[in-house]
């Protein structure tokens, strides 16, 4: 079913209802409709209409997207921002290639499959020919901290690595047994939730370009793993989760050269040489995409 453009499962279309705010329009979760629309909760509605100012807007900038919370109730939501301000952009839109429609869409695909993502509950979106950004908003994933923080937490603390190594190679293999691609798997856009037991919840996000696929290969199952910043060390835990989740036994070799290409990639953005460095290296990463059957 589709609502404003935006796809919904057939089973969930009857919790949200369409809702106007000009110059968007778009839909809303009803469990959240008279939290976000009370008069005692229209913050989110003044930051969002900043962004219709001429002046740069940025309650916090994660990239090129405008990024900001809001806690009612006790329950956090997440306002995201995707920019329609270049020609580029609105053609973009124009030819189907909306982020916000395909983050939508992602999202509800992954929330069938079983894979946690944080459930949208807001979408406003506007014409392709307008210059207005579009705006989702997700419920939070509560008490999570990144891949990247709790892998150092480990680290420092020396207790539990294993398990959480464990814990993401299956999780990772659970994504690609969905033939689910992300395309942007770094250790910031997968969240960690550790229970005192040492067992530990997943949840991905940034997921506008993920992807489905007919085939998982080698190429987009090691581009998935490379980047979640884990010493060379840990991935022989991590793979040896990753091959009892899927029966899927990765090519070391390949990974060994896609993490050198990764390294080379980071030294680069450091020096802010990247375009030097992508000249270098594309033929290489070429190959290793080749390779991947």
């Amino acid at each position: 079913m589709s609502l404003r453009g935006l796809d919904l499962p057939v089973s969930f279309a009857e919790q949200y209802r369409l809702i106007e705010l000009p110059p968007w329009g778009g839909i809303i979760d009803r469990k959240w409709e008279r939290v976000l629309t009370s008069d005692a909760k229209q913050e989110w509605r003044q930051l969002i209409n900043q962004s219709l100012s001429p002046r740069r807007f940025k309650p916090r900038e994660r990239g090129r997207r405008c990024l900001f919370s809001k806690v009612y109730e006790s329950h956090g939501i997440w306002f995201k921002s995707y920019p329609n301000v270049s020609l580029s952009q609105r053609v973009a839109r124009l030819l189907g290639r909306n982020k916000a429609a395909n983050a939508w869409r992602n999202a509800w695909f992954l929330i069938q499959c079983g894979i946690t993502t944080p459930r949208p509950v807001l979408a406003l979106n506007a014409p392709w020919w307008r210059r207005q950004p579009e705006w989702l908003a997700f419920e939070d994933f509560a008490n999570a901290q990144t891949f990247t923080r709790c892998y150092s937490n480990q680290i420092a603390s020396g207790r539990g690595m294993q398990k959480l190594l464990i814990a993401v190679g299956q999780f990772i293999g659970q994504l690609h047994e969905a033939r689910w691609w992300h395309r942007d798997l770094n250790s910031s856009n997968l969240l960690v939730r550790a229970s005192a037991d040492a067992t530990y919840e997943f949840c991905i996000v940034d997921i506008n370009r993920m992807r489905r696929t007919r085939r998982m290969n080698q190429y987009k199952r090691i581009h998935d793993l490379v980047r979640l910043g884990i010493s060379r060390s840990d991935y022989e835990t991590l793979l040896k989760a990753y091959c009892d989740a899927t029966g899927v036994v990765v090519d070391t070799s390949m990974l060994r050269r896609a993490l050198n290409h990764s390294q080379q990639l980071h030294a680069a953005r450091q020096a802010g040489s990247y375009l030097r460095w992508w000249f270098k290296v594309s033929y290489q990463l070429g190959k290793i995409r080749n390779l991947g059957t």
